[in-house]
């Protein structure tokens, strides 16, 4: 990446540049690192991450408080629609295909939002740089700054991020968000299909088990946990978030099984388009879910993947991991009896 350090070339209408992306947020040193992308390259990213940038790539670190005076200046505008998940559940699937509705763009797992995430879950421990206010701020800002460039814009976070869920929805009666979820069977089986399972459970093990142990008062050694626990684990620490944001703001957030969206996706797409308050019209609808979408990787678009493909696959782990998974859902079903939120939580989302 090409560091370029003139602060006035990189703020200068900074609320009118949506080329002017806020790639990463830097809590240490209070500085946001902006770089420049097309929307082609923002719309074509799976991962708004270090994958996204290029030798070629401009940016510059700026101080978080320069922006945020930018932004006080700008009127406030209407938030993004946002997508929450558990990971491994068509969360990708379903921001290509919100593309689909007029002068609509997707930002898949912007950076900014893991590390907010990150310092939300530390707030719980008293070891956060930001106050609650604090983060809200950045919260609404970075909102904004996505935001800028199309009349509708939905943000899909990294699996980590569920909590921020009901700090965005403070910030406004009009905030929406959408959280789709596999049932814990099915997820547990999806990830221990993965090539790589461990490695990726591992990645996010100690965050997750720090929010959940935060909210639920359950003890959990990390260290005891089997293959098909971590990915249990993973998938309770997403869903109790959603469970106790339900609690508060039931009315902004939309929930959608995955499974019932591969059974029905045109009714599915018309109603979370609905939620959005993204208007499209049935033709939109259908061109969407007769798009090679449903038909590609969504994560790689050029390797071919169904619902066949994805049956296939789960049926192949449940042959291979039968027992373990047996034994994950055993482990939450006695974390149920052990928690009111575990319970409530199996209840509406198991």
């Amino acid at each position: 990446m090409n560091t370029a350090n003139s602060f006035e070339t990189w703020t200068n209408r900074l609320a009118e540049r949506p080329e002017i992306y806020p790639h990463q947020l830097n809590l240490i040193n209070d500085t946001l690192l902006l770089v420049e992308l097309s929307s082609s390259e923002v719309n074509a990213a799976s991962f708004l991450d270090q994958r996204v940038l290029k030798q070629s790539t401009k940016g510059a670190w700026i101080p978080w408080q320069l922006v945020a005076d930018i932004f006080d200046m700008v009127p406030k505008s209407k938030l993004p629609g946002f997508i929450f998940h558990v990971g491994h559940c068509g969360s990708t699937l379903l921001s290509r295909l919100l593309e689909f509705a007029e002068d609509t763009r997707s930002i898949r797992e912007p950076l900014p939002l893991r590390t907010l995430a990150q310092d939300l879950a530390d707030f719980g421990d008293g070891r956060s740089f930001l106050t609650q206010q604090a983060r809200l701020d950045r919260l609404r800002i970075l909102s904004q700054m996505w935001d800028r460039g199309s009349s509708h814009t939905v943000v899909k976070a990294t699996s980590i991020c569920t909590d921020l869920l009901p700090q965005l929805n403070s910030l406004e009666p009009g905030a929406r968000s959408i959280f789709i979820y596999n049932g814990a069977e099915t997820h547990i089986a999806t990830l221990l299909a993965g090539q790589n399972a461990l490695i990726d459970l591992k990645g996010f093990a100690q965050l997750r088990l720090q929010r959940l142990r935060q909210i639920s008062g359950l003890d959990i050694q990390l260290n005891q946990l089997s293959t098909g626990q971590l990915a249990a684990l993973s998938w309770l620490s997403e869903t109790t978030s959603a469970t106790r944001s339900l609690e508060n703001h039931p009315k902004q957030i939309a929930l959608l099984d995955f499974e019932s969206l591969l059974q029905n996706p045109t009714d599915n797409l018309a109603r979370l388009l609905g939620h959005l308050n993204i208007h499209a019209t049935s033709e939109t609808v259908e061109k969407a879910v007769r798009s090679p979408v449903l038909q590609t990787y969504s994560k790689a678009p050029e390797h071919k993947y169904n619902a066949q493909t994805r049956a296939t696959i789960l049926q192949n782990s449940r042959a291979r991991f039968g027992q373990d998974i047996k034994s994950a859902l055993s482990w939450l079903e006695s974390l149920a009896d052990q928690s009111e939120l575990v319970a409530l939580t199996l209840q509406k989302f198991a």
